[in-house]
């Protein structure tokens, strides 16, 4: 927060950590984790990991360990069961380490706004460790092929999804629009901005529905209920070293 805004840095502090980070007045319990086997169709292959590393972008800001993708590549490059076992052990213990789960959160101010006492005006930008966003994306690749291969999925869903752009929604409105227009109708376009909406989502409610799918395997709902709690962040704030 910028200075002049008669508030001490502790107030400041304690203000972006209540808009960004409410506290959760029903705490999330943890159950102790219990290994249980993958079986042969479902561990993680070399494959897999080298699929997700090809994805990850070399110019990444690394997280509070400052280890970067490319040390991840180098050790894969060199011994391709590290990884391998790392990831496939934690899938089967269905639990997600805490001290992987430290994340930096950048603050950086909306450009172009007139009143910068405001914290909604500010956005966080979470740096995490590489080899919790590694973990992540395999488990995010298998959740897609669950999606797809269970056509649970909206048809006209294009965020988020593998060959399914931002082209594909554009190309399907016009579509929309043309057809309506042949039939001498006309044509109304409405665009909302839900704000905040992912960084609002229930988690319970989200652990809801993966459960009672019935069609996403247990390890991955267990895994992604440990990698949604029990999350620490460490602030860096504008000008800060």
């Amino acid at each position: 927060m910028p200075e002049g805004n008669g508030r001490t840095p502790q107030e400041n502090e304690e203000r972006i950590m209540s808009h960004f980070f409410p506290c959760n007045e029903d705490p999330i319990s943890i159950p102790a984790p219990e290994k249980h086997d993958l079986g042969e169709g479902g561990r993680v292959t070399a494959m897999e990991i080298s699929d997700v590393l090809g994805k990850c972008s070399k110019k990444s800001v690394p997280g509070p360990d400052q280890v970067l993708y490319g040390v991840w590549n180098r050790i894969h490059g060199i011994n391709q069961s590290i990884i391998l076992e790392l990831v496939n052990d934690i899938l089967e213990w269905r639990f997600h380490p805490p001290i992987s789960k430290m994340s930096i959160g950048v603050i950086l101010p909306k450009p172009n706004k007139q009143d910068y006492t405001d914290c909604a005006i500010f956005k966080v930008i979470a740096l995490m460790q590489a080899f919790l966003k590694i973990a992540k994306r395999v488990v995010n690749m298998r959740l897609m092929d669950v999606g797809y291969k269970a056509d649970i999925y909206c048809i006209n869903q294009t965020g988020s999804l593998q060959q399914r752009s931002t082209v594909d929604a554009v190309m399907s409105l016009q579509h929309w629009i043309k057809e309506a227009q042949f039939v001498k109708k006309k044509v109304s376009i409405t665009f909302l901005d839900v704000k905040g909406s992912f960084d609002n989502v229930d988690y319970s409610k989200l652990m809801g529905k993966l459960e009672s799918n019935g069609r996403v395997p247990a390890y991955m709902v267990k895994w992604i209920h440990s990698f949604s709690t029990t999350r620490n962040i460490i602030l860096a704030y504008p000008g800060s070293p």
